[in-house]
């Protein structure tokens, strides 16, 4: 009686050989691939992370701007400048300078 098993030839077992190392290969190509990746994806999620910082920043400074353009409409901005810059004075105002 057999027992249903036919036996393995040498042809057989190089094939099943050749495939089990082609699959190994694959999975080794696969593994290296996968490490890239996960180390652009870290690359990329640094990036955004600055990025982000930066867009944080920029608006920051966006709100100062637009405060100092709301300051430089006023009274009080144009009168600083006319003291400051150009040295101008109200008609009934005494200035008093320090002697060289």
């Amino acid at each position: 009686m057999s027992s249903g098993r036919h036996p393995v030839s040498r042809e057989n077992r190089r094939g099943v050989l050749l495939i089990i190392i082609v699959v190994c290969i694959i999975i080794v190509a696969l593994a290296a691939r996968c490490r890239t990746l996960a180390d652009r994806n870290s690359a990329y999620a640094q990036q955004i992370e600055t990025l982000e910082r930066k867009i944080t920043e920029e608006q920051g400074r966006g709100e100062n701007i637009e405060t100092f353009r709301k300051y430089t409409n006023t009274n009080a901005y144009v009168e600083k400048v006319a003291r400051e810059k150009l040295g101008l004075v109200y008609p009934d105002e005494v200035i008093f300078q320090p002697r060289g």
